[in-house]
């Protein structure tokens, strides 16, 4: 016997007891795969609605003007300027970027030591950047003439009010875990406990407070005890209430003279506009849910002249919802690979979701159908399954093997 036909009298021992075991005790076995749905399901509950992920636009820093609140995309425009491009925005964003290296570092150092001094830095920079003022013919203009004026916290962070700015300037950075006090900090004898007491103890797939203050997503600030690059990530988040292309200049240039670098970037080509959807857009949910309908009624029709099959409408609905099951899974279960896809009805990902479960279903029902009828029901599904179990593992196989490939390709979308 050859090594393939050990390996598929494997698989279909394997399914046939599957299928065996199925039949058996299908109440527990429902149950239990309604549970395990549920557990990969959990991490949805942080992700945004379909339609409601945020939607970026570039526009050339170059003579920028907010756009007016009348205008609309002209056939100039080529369909590239979106809808929502109207009106002055609610606030603009600039973060200074911060990166250390730690050097030489010495097996005997501590993390919690070792990060003090690049994290030490953030305090004299924000002091530079409060105190920063545009002197010109026209007179001085400070930060706080400039920036985001922050009237309230809202009821759900009323808790963070020590860590958060309130009354003030909208300006965040890491120093905002001890009050942009220096003294606090150079008091504070575990730094790393400090930064992460505030994280949640489950998991986590939204922004969190540590990647609010640090600017950017904690796992790229090198601030943990697992730091093998010896890189310190880090930014001056700064809230601004209009954009004012010279006191931005003037404290680039303050600042590139304070903390002269080589590798320091000025790049200033494009102003990214991000736009936040307030309802769901039901408008991109039409074609996938149509899709999901067709798919109910195809496996019904299709079933109609099986007279085995005892429930066409269970058969119709169990099939949406596995393929819908495996959908949602899947997407939940990305988030723990550090993808946080927003389910826009747009992505190509749904529809193939839908192609795959079909084919699994129709096969596995022709199958089942075709056993000798003289048999007991559950004996009937797993030598069903049995019968189908080499070729539905190597078109797994052959399916997973083109989309590694795809993944190999470095394009975001296939990826």
């Amino acid at each position: 016997m050859t090594l393939t036909d050990k390996l598929r009298e494997r698989i279909s021992r394997a399914f046939y007891s599957h299928g065996l075991l199925c039949a058996s005790y299908p109440i527990p076995i429902i149950l239990f795969t309604a549970l395990c749905i549920l557990a990969c399901c959990y991490p949805l509950l942080k992700l945004p609605l379909p339609g409601t992920g945020p939607v970026e636009y570039s526009t050339p820093v170059k003579d920028y003007s907010p756009p007016s609140p009348d205008t609309r995309p002209q056939q100039g425009d080529l369909g590239e300027r979106p809808d929502w491009y109207v009106g002055a925005p609610v606030a603009y964003i600039q973060q200074i970027f911060v990166k250390a290296t730690v050097s030489p570092w010495q097996k005997n150092f501590l993390a919690v030591d070792v990060f003090r001094s690049p994290l030490s830095r953030v305090f004299q920079l924000v002091e530079e950047i409060r105190n920063h003022a545009l002197r010109d013919s026209s007179g001085v203009k400070s930060l706080e003439e400039v920036c985001l004026q922050v009237t309230d916290l809202l009821p759900g962070l009323k808790k963070l009010r020590n860590l958060l700015p309130e009354h003030g300037c909208l300006l965040l950075s890491p120093g905002n875990f001890w009050q942009n006090d220096r003294e606090r900090f150079n008091a504070d004898p575990d730094i790393i406990k400090t930064i992460h007491q505030h994280e949640p103890k489950t998991l986590q797939t939204s922004a969190t407070l540590k990647d609010l203050l640090f600017g950017l997503p904690g796992k790229y600030s090198g601030v943990n005890l697992y730091n093998r690059k010896r890189v310190v990530s880090y930014t001056v988040t700064l809230g601004l209430q209009r954009y004012d292309s010279r006191f931005l200049s003037s404290l680039r240039s303050r600042l590139k003279l304070l903390y002269p670098s080589p590798n320091c970037t000025l790049r200033e080509e494009n102003i990214v506009h991000v736009h936040f959807k307030e309802e769901i857009g039901i408008a991109e949910l039409i074609p996938l849910v149509t899709t999901y309908i067709i798919l109910f009624a195809y496996i019904y029709f299709s079933t109609r002249k099986i007279d085995m099959v005892k429930s066409k409408w269970g058969l119709a609905l169990a099939a949406v919802v596995t393929v819908l099951s495996s959908l949602l899974m899947s997407v939940g279960l990305c988030t723990l690979f550090g993808l946080t896809p927003t389910l826009n009805g747009g992505e190509i990902f749904p529809y193939l979701v839908v192609v795959i479960g079909l084919e699994n279903v129709l096969v596995l029902t022709k199958s089942v159908v075709s056993t000798p009828v003289d048999l007991e029901v559950k004996l009937r599904i797993a030598q069903g399954l049995s019968n189908e179990s080499w070729s539905i593992m190597k078109n797994m196989a052959t399916e997973l093997g083109i989309i590694l490939i795809g993944y190999f390709t470095l394009v975001p979308a296939i990826q």
